[in-house]
């Protein structure tokens, strides 16, 4: 399918790994530009090479999301080699599980910077050239805490940071849907249910089956049974959604919340 983004310059944060590459690797094949933006030069370096292999353009950038100031910096350097994004993908720095009493205040604050005050100095960051060319599409990696909180009395693991900070997330992404629309740039939500992200993500789910007190084996095998689908996502299923949500074809498409779980969220939270 023709998404019809070629040239289209997209500059994907936490794109040399997991989802994040998966996007960067899509747009690549549909002609875009793409500016890798992460932490670690290496997978920024592998992720570069598989695009341009695949007869893409691409560069990286070494960003740090927790690190504000690194925002306008990924702007400049996309702009110098391509020109400003057209389309913006925003993976934040997800908060760890854990129950109420595990943190404090310092730790909701950091949890409240990464997750929804990155967002908006992404948006703050991409959105004037987005304007000027009166054409954009940003995309958030979100997830289904911001509709169904994550209950220890249903999935064995507590996420208070999560089920706290996911909802004013999506509630940005939506009012900027709504300011942003007007000049033809559209702003959506995809939460993936469980996908397989290879060692952060064993790491986060072996860190919920220690509180639940259960070894990792059992903890994935009730998670597992929960999915109607019986089996965890993989990221090119997100990364499928997320290129179409980027094309010509999807500029009716803003300010939505569109779930990749194997049919898992509403019923498991």
């Amino acid at each position: 399918m023709d998404l019809g983004i070629a040239n289209k310059v997209a500059l994907v944060t936490g794109g040399s790994h997991g989802i994040g590459r998966a996007i960067s690797e899509d747009l690549g094949r549909a002609g875009c530009r793409v500016v890798v933006a992460a932490r670690g030069q290496q997978k920024i370096d592998d992720t570069v090479a598989a695009i341009k292999n695949a007869g893409g353009q691409a560069i990286g950038v070494s960003a740090d999301l927790t690190v504000f100031s690194d925002y306008p910096k990924m702007i400049e350097q996309a702009k110098a080699a391509f020109g400003l994004p057209d389309i913006a993908i925003y993976s934040p720095v997800a908060p760890p599980p854990g129950g109420f009493n595990e943190y404090t205040d310092d730790d909701f604050d950091l949890a409240y910077a990464y997750v929804v005050k990155g967002f908006a100095h992404f948006a703050r960051a991409v959105v004037p050239g987005m304007k000027e060319k009166r054409w954009g599409r940003i995309v958030t990696i979100g997830s289904g805490c911001a509709k169904w909180p994550v209950r220890m009395t249903t999935a064995n693991f507590s996420y208070v940071l999560a089920n706290t900070h996911r909802p004013a997330a999506l509630g940005l992404s939506r009012s900027l849907a709504d300011e942003l629309g007007p000049f033809g740039i559209t702003v959506n939500t995809i939460p993936p249910g469980f996908i397989e992200t290879g060692e952060s993500y064993d790491a986060f789910f072996q860190q919920c089956a220690d509180n639940a007190g259960l070894s990792f084996e059992a903890f994935m095998a009730d998670l597992l049974k929960r999915i109607p689908l019986k089996r965890f996502g993989r990221p090119e299923e997100v990364s499928a959604l997320a290129a179409f949500l980027c094309s010509q074809n999807a500029g009716y498409i803003t300010g939505q919340y569109m779930v990749v779980d194997g049919g898992n969220m509403e019923t498991y939270y």
